[in-house]
C-alpha cells in the first residue's frame, strides 16, 4: 500500500530555501541576467530549489511562480506538488513569492537580513 505523501510545512519550504540561498550565496540567472530555475551553471533560485531534480526540466522555466498566484494549474505547479510543496495552496504560493522576491529582486548581501526578516514575520524563527 502506498502511504499518503507529506506536504513539507511552510516552516520547513522557508528553512529549505534559507538554507540554499545563504549556502550557494549567488543568483540563478542565464547569460542575459533573467532569473531561472535553474542556471547553466547549476545554480537554482528560491523555487528551483524545491523542485526535486528528477522532476526539473527546461520547460519550467521562464514563467514566474507570480504567475501562479491566479492559475489553477500549471507545470511548475505539478512539479512543485511531486516534491512535496503544495503550491496549490494559497498560503504556501505567497510564501513562495516572498522567498522568490528575495532571490530575484534584492542584492545577494541583503539575503540574510532579508531571511531573516522573512522567518521572523511569519513566525519561523
Amino acid at each position: 500500500m502506498l502511504s499518503p505523501i507529506t506536504m513539507l510545512t511552510a516552516k520547513d519550504i522557508f528553512e529549505r530555501v534559507s538554507t540554499h540561498l545563504l549556502t550557494q550565496l549567488a543568483v540563478s540567472e542565464d547569460d542575459n541576467g533573467s532569473c531561472r530555475l535553474r542556471s547553466p551553471e547549476g545554480r537554482k533560485c528560491a523555487i528551483g530549489s524545491l523542485v526535486r531534480d528528477d522532476l526539473y526540466e527546461p520547460a519550467l522555466e521562464g514563467v514566474g511562480i507570480s504567475y501562479y498566484r491566479h492559475a489553477q494549474d500549471g507545470k511548475l505547479l505539478r512539479a512543485l506538488y511531486a516534491s512535496n510543496v503544495n503550491a496549490y495552496d494559497p498560503n504556501i504560493i505567497d510564501l513562495l513569492l516572498e522567498l522568490e522576491q528575495v532571490h530575484d529582486d534584492a542584492d545577494v548581501e541583503e539575503w540574510p537580513h532579508l531571511l531573516a526578516a522573512l522567518g521572523k514575520r511569519h513566525e519561523f524563527v
